[in-house]
């Protein structure tokens, strides 16, 4: 029986104002210029991250297209690959398996990876967050599987330990959507910056439970996985200071308790 990909409800909007107004507090992280298999619409810049009020907001700096590219994987000629969704992990990341892992849909989309899987779960609604149902793997791996054989040094490493395996999450295959006004996403062009695209994300932090103090990866790949880009931010630990000022809190309640009992 396949696990149901129910859409949420509505999805948060965002427009290029949106995006202008919060872009200045997102921290950047480059990509390796070098790691794309492909011609240039393969290339992938960089992304940034950062949380902005009860927000975290990422945009993927990219060549690829909303509308896709048409080329070859491990499976087929004459593929119409598509974006890839945003893979988002708290506590954790893809390499190593542990964590929470949630999505954010970049299309509305179903199975379109048909030359390499036979099953797959209802379509997912462009902007919805989801989060893994059963029934099968969350995301779908990237079909060029021998990006890393091809390229050599690539960044980041999909953690397999195997460079003719492609295993970058690539777009929601089972999950459950995340229910309530709790994401959405954009696809703008850019102007100004070697890339054609700013593909923007906005995600409630407290509906995939991100307080800061967890670890977390940000990660989005193309359809093929020609090319992968993510961030990742350490959770913060509280200073010693802090630290110090709650002891010293816990210590006279309870002397206050004390002298009262």
């Amino acid at each position: 029986v396949l696990a149901l990909l129910t859409g949420p409800g509505h999805a948060l909007s965002i427009n290029q104002a949106d995006y202008d107004a919060v872009k200045g507090s997102l921290t950047y992280t480059a990509d390796l210029l070098t790691d794309h298999s492909g011609g240039s619409g393969y290339s992938v810049y960089g992304i940034s991250c950062g949380v902005v009020g009860d927000y975290l907001w990422v945009s993927v700096h990219t060549n690829f297209p909303k509308s896709g590219l048409t080329g070859s994987d491990s499976y087929a000629s004459g593929n119409l690959f598509n974006p890839g969704d945003l893979y988002i992990n708290v506590g954790g990341t893809f390499q190593s398996a542990n964590g929470s892992a949630y999505g954010v849909a970049t299309t509305s989309h179903g199975n379109n990876v048909t030359q390499a899987y036979n099953t797959w779960g209802n379509p997912v609604v462009e902007g919805g967050l989801y989060s893994p149902a059963g029934g099968g793997p969350f995301f779908a791996d990237g079909t060029y599987e021998v990006y890393e054989a091809t390229l050599g040094v690539v960044s980041p490493s999909d953690g397999d330990g195997s460079i003719v395996k492609n295993s970058y999450p690539t777009m929601i295959r089972y999950g459950q959507a995340v229910v309530g006004d709790n994401s959405g996403t954009a696809y703008l062009a850019n102007v100004g910056n070697p890339w054609n695209y700013d593909i923007v994300y906005k995600v409630s932090t407290a509906a995939i439970g991100y307080t800061g103090a967890q670890d977390l990866q940000l990660f989005w790949a193309m359809e093929c996985g020609n090319d992968g880009v993510e961030c990742v931010k350490t959770g913060e630990v509280p200073e010693p200071a802090t630290m110090a000022l709650v002891a010293a809190g816990v210590t006279a309640m309870a002397v206050r308790r004390k002298s009262i009992v």
